[in-house]
This record gives C-alpha cells, structure tokens and sequence, in this order.
C-alpha cells in the first residue's frame, strides 16, 4: 500500500510540475453520457455490447502504464466515441499485457521493459501477417511518448514506430477466398435454404418471433448486429396506410459514422411487405409483454425497441444510459440468428454440417448477389451504408464466381440437403388434380431438333398459370410430376445445355435460378428411383 501511495503522490507530483491533466471523477463522453473514472472498474454507456463494456484498469500492472492508458482512453471516448475508448482498451490489453503482466510487474527499468513488449509484439503480429492489428496499441505507445516521457516512454523508440508502415485491416478477405463457414452463403445451395426455413416457421413463441425478425433484417439489408438493436417501433412505416398494397419503409439508424448518437441519422429502406410482416408480428408480443424495467426503485421509460430485451441490458443500466437501458446487444442479435438455425437444423450441402450463419456473412451474401446482378458500386455503397466505393471493390472480384460448377452426380448430392421440389408425385393421370384435363398435361422437349417429347406430369393450378414451362414446373407446390417419367433425361438435358444458356444470359441471378431448376429436377429424378427400388 505504501508503494502505491508513493506512486499515486509521484503522479500527482509530475502532474503539477507539467501541468498535466489529473484523472477525474467523471468524465462526459462525445454522446454526451456521464461515465465514472473515479475507480480501477469503469462501466461504459455501451449497450450493443454488454459483455465487454465494463474496463478493468486494476489489470494493468504498473501505476505509471495505469495511468497513462486511463489519460489515453478518457482523450478517445471524450473525443471521438465510447466505441473508440472500449476499441483501444481492449486492444492494447490483448497486444501488450495480457502475456506481459509478471514481465512489466517486475521490471526494474520500465522503459526498457515496455520496448521489449512492445517488439515482441510486432514480431508475433508480422509472424501471423497481422500487423494491421496494432495499429491501436502503437498509437498509445506514441501518445505515451509525446505526452508523458516521464513515465517510461522513450521518444527515441516512438521516432522508431512512427515510420513503420502499418497496413489496414484486410477488409473482405472472407469474401474473397469463399470462406465456406465466414464467406458469404453459397446463393444457389444454402441462402435458399435459410429463406425456405423462414417461410414455413409459424412459430408464435417470442424469441422465435425475435429470431425471424432478425433473420428477414439481416437478409434484407444485410446491417450489422448494432443497427438492429436501436430499431424502435416507430421506425417502421407504412407509406400507404389506406392502401390494400402497403408500402413499407425501415428507418435504420446508422453506426460507425463518427455520430454523436446512432439515432441522430438515418437511412430509410424500402422493406418487402412479407418481411414488414415478420417485424409487425414481433412488435405486437413486444406490447403484450408489457415489460417494465426497475432500477434504485424506479421504473425506467420503455422507448419500445423492436428488439426488446426483457432482463435489460446490463450495460447501459449501470452507466446511466437508461435511453437504452432496453435494447438488445449485438451479441444477443448473433444468438438469435445462430438459435434459428440451430431450431431448423439447417444443413450446409457444402461443409455437411449445421450451417455458420451470422449477420456479416448474411452481408456478404447481400452484396455478393447484387454485384452479380450488376449493380454499380456507388449503388452498393449506398445499400451497405459505406461512405465511399473503396470498401465494396472485394464483392465485384467475387461477382462472377457465384455460379457453382456443376454435374449430374454434383446436382444430386446436393439435391437431398435442398427442398425446391414442393410439389406432389403421382403414379397416373388418374390421381392428379386437373387429371382429366389434357391442356394440364406438362412435356419436356431438349433444345435439338431430334430431342424426343417426355411426358412429365400434370399442373394442378386450377387458374391460368403465369408460370414458364416447363422449366418453372419443377419449382411449382402445385407440380404434380409422374412417378415413371424419364426426369433423368429432363436433368442431363438441362444440364447439357447449361454452359450455353450461362453464357447467352450474362447475369448470374439467371444461372442461379437455372441451378435452382436442376436441383428440383435432380431432386424429382432421385425421389422416384427411391420409390421404385
């Protein structure tokens, strides 16, 4: 105790002759919420992320280092964000102490001791080709040495850092290499699952409510976790109230814009009326949770999250921030798209395991499929809500290669993970609806001349049908396919010509909609052998 009172007097010494700012009681932060620096334990106001909001300074082993990153992370969270204050923290902790504590504890020469940690560092970031990762602890080194010298940071070693060439994190290397657990989902394989399964859920239990809702969010727009989380009810709008055809509008608040509070700026999107649906039946159990929240013996204002979280979040209740005292966290975004999943025992076709689905894959999957249709990049950007094209270049390389390679024994492997055919086998005419209707009956012809005509089964539509046969068939509920037909042969027709109508088509949305017709065949093809054997 005496040695940290003679180091607490030491600072305070140093602090007057230099004029050096003290730590204080209270600081506010740049979105303008009290947050208490007083102690070791700060509890930060940031409610997307409840698990590590709390920062621990008592972890720093050296009063001097303590006090230096509390100097730091006080400039960072008064001047640019709390996210930046919680961002630095946790980056140098893991970069420079967490396997350093004994070392600096026991240093006799801290200055020395710090250039050994903070080289070894480097040489272990360049070893796994992530020195973009120390872009954050370097610059508290550099704000160490300008500021505070007298505490063990050499300026000579900071001249040194200066002139190293930090790269930037690698933005989009899942999606380049096709990461088959972090890339974007495959189009045509396993996006089509995740919306079937979504289709059919007619759960009205509420977190399976919360994790549709979440589900149809992150498909449509492709957000991070964040966004959702401060979604209020009144950001949902329906343009035409007294229409039949409502049109629908999302105000999605925006995050990572240097914004003094993610609520003060919007983007409105246009939101499909299916999906509007998922969001209007979550904000109806919302309401008859009635959930009310208590803290020191008062009840806290519900502002109506669409994400309600009826434990309240953690974080902003013990900071203060009872305006999101609420709201989900990010992390509890991610559950609810990982419990979707898990809930359906959704299966990738490609890993042969539960599919690895989170909010940025299902973003790469948004961008990956609209560069492939041909959007331009000052359009991506826009959806994506990037400030510059810079960052949307990866989707575009990616564009071309989202159209799988395939062949008979390819398409029927995967046909048993897919569900495209929905309709109903039948052995004869007789037992089809429409049966006693020729102008039902459904042939496929290939594209050559001497190709022959196969019967293939009847339309059970009752009305006109909209649809193009006899390609668009096989992906009908109301298909009703014969159990004897030649589908082998429909399949390797299709397949025989595929090459040829991607090339002739020139937009990968086409070709995936090609393959979504070879699955349903193929699926068909192995249904009815099955049947036989």
């Amino acid at each position: 105790m005496r040695f940290l009172e003679s180091k607490t007097m030491q600072q305070d010494l140093l602090a007057n002759e230099n004029g050096w700012r003290e730590i204080p009681n209270f600081i506010t932060s740049r979105e303008g919420k009290k947050i208490n620096t007083g102690g070791n334990v700060w509890n930060l106001p940031y409610a997307i992320d409840t698990t590590s909001s709390k920062l621990d300074f008592s972890k720093i082993p050296n009063e001097d280092l303590n006090w230096v990153l509390k100097s730091f992370i006080i400039e960072k969270i008064e001047k640019v964000s709390t996210h930046a204050g919680l961002q630095h923290f946790q980056d140098i902790w893991a970069k420079f102490f967490r396997t350093n504590v004994e070392i600096i504890s026991c240093a006799q020469d801290i200055e020395e001791t710090l250039i050994l940690v903070v080289e070894k560092a480097i040489n272990l970031a360049r070893e796994q080709k992530k020195l973009w990762a120390l872009y954050r602890p370097i610059q508290w080194y550099l704000y160490g040495a300008e500021h505070y010298p007298e505490l063990g940071f050499s300026t000579a070693y900071a001249s040194i850092l200066e002139t190293m060439s930090i790269p930037g994190n690698p933005k989009g290397e899942a999606v380049r290499i096709e990461d088959p657990d972090s890339g974007p989902l495959n189009h045509s394989l396993e996006l089509p699952l995740l919306i079937q399964a979504l289709k059919k859920d007619q759960s009205q239990e509420f977190e399976h409510l919360q994790e549709k809702a979440a589900i149809a969010l992150s498909i449509a727009y492709g957000r991070n976790p964040a966004n959702l989380t401060y979604l209020r009810h009144s950001d949902l709008v329906n343009l035409t109230p007294k229409s039949d055809d409502p049109i629908y509008v999302l105000r999605v608040p925006r995050i990572k814009k240097r914004l003094v509070n993610p609520r003060d700026d919007y983007i409105e999107e246009f939101l499909d009326p299916a999906f509007a649906e998922y969001i209007h039946n979550l904000i109806k159990a919302n309401n008859e949770t009635n959930t009310i929240l208590y803290h020191e013996g008062k009840n806290l204002p519900n502002p109506q999250p669409i994400f309600l979280n009826t434990k309240g979040n953690k974080a902003a209740i013990l900071s203060g921030d009872y305006d999101n005292a609420y709201n989900f966290s990010s992390s509890m975004i991610t559950f609810l798209i990982k419990g979707f999943v898990r809930r359906h025992n959704i299966i990738s076709p490609l890993t042969k395991e539960l599919m690895h689905v989170s909010a940025r894959r299902l973003r790469y999957t948004l961008a990956t499929g609209l560069a492939a249709e041909g959007i331009s990049k000052a359009a991506l950007a826009r959806i994506l809500d990037h400030t510059d094209t810079q960052h949307v270049q990866v989707y575009f390389e990616l564009a071309g290669k989202i159209v799988i390679q395939l062949d008979k024994a390819i398409a029927k492997g995967f046909s048993q993970y897919l569900s495209y055919f929905t309709g109903h086998i039948i052995d004869s005419s007789k037992d089809a609806i429409n049966g006693d209707n020729s102008e039902k009956y459904l042939v496929f012809k290939g594209e050559k001349i001497e190709d022959e005509i196969e019967d293939i089964g009847v339309c059970g539509e009752s009305s006109i049908c909209h649809l193009d046969p006899p390609f668009s068939c096989y992906l009908c509920p109301k298909f009703q396919p014969y159990r004897h037909a030649d589908h082998e042969y429909v399949l390797e027709s299709l397949l025989n010509s595929r090459n040829e109508r991607l090339e002739k088509y020139e937009n990968a949305r086409l070709g995936i909609q090609l393959d979504e017709v070879i699955f349903a065949v193929a699926q068909v093809a192995e249904a009815c052998k099955k049947e036989y054997v």
